[in-house]
């Protein structure tokens, strides 16, 4: 049997996804050496967490755009930001650490199943039922994580919207849709059913000879 070399493009991204799924490895211990490290007080009230704002923002600040050498006055309006927890309370920084773990795990999860994925197109096998249902399930793992993004985003933004309170900053009930994240998720979902219609017809054409 002819052994199946694998396009240079799909050397490529194996390769660059072994790359990635390693180091998130490392981050992944990192982080939960953290949350052990913050579960237990160790830090105590002396963490400097910076946190991703849902939020959108509109600034009084007035600047300049020089273009060819002329000023233009702009305003900073539906801006996105992280804001810094200054000696973020203990009881805080163990609240924040429960997403943060659950999105890493989220994201080692959609990484081990794409390396698997991926593992097998370098190997040649792409239209069997074994890398088609991993497809698929890639693609549903990829819309749970849209929705805990979304969910997180609009309960973590009403808790904060009544709470934060700038000089010149007014925040806004406007999060991000996070869309391309849906939308290559169903992507995936309609490659899924093309490769499996695909595996279908290549079944009955054999059938039929």
């Amino acid at each position: 049997m002819e052994r199946f070399n694998a396009p240079l493009s799909i050397k490529v991204i194996y390769v660059l996804n072994e790359v990635i799924f390693w180091i998130f490895n490392l981050a992944t211990v990192l982080a939960l050496v953290l949350a052990i490290l913050v579960f237990i007080g160790l830090f105590g009230d002396d963490m400097q967490l910076h946190v991703n704002l849902p939020l959108a923002f509109n600034s009084d600040e007035i600047g300049f755009l020089m273009v060819n050498n002329t000023p233009t006055e702009v305003q900073l309006v539906n801006s996105y930001g992280e804001i810094h927890l200054i000696d973020t309370p203990l009881y805080l920084s163990r609240i924040f650490m429960v997403p943060l773990l659950i999105v890493i795990a989220g994201m080692y999860f959609l990484l081990y199943t794409f390396r698997r994925f991926i593992r097998n197109v370098r190997n040649g096998i792409i239209f069997e039922i074994n890398n088609i249902r991993l497809l698929r399930i890639l693609s549903i793992g990829l819309i749970c994580f849209w929705l805990f993004t979304v969910l997180y985003d609009f309960v973590f933004g009403i808790i904060m919207l009544n709470r934060l309170h700038f000089g010149t900053i007014i925040l806004e009930r406007e999060t991000k849709s996070h869309a391309s994240l849906l939308i290559f998720s169903l992507v995936l979902w309609v490659l899924s059913h093309i490769f499996l219609q695909g595996l279908k017809l290549d079944e009955e054409s054999k059938l039929t000879i």
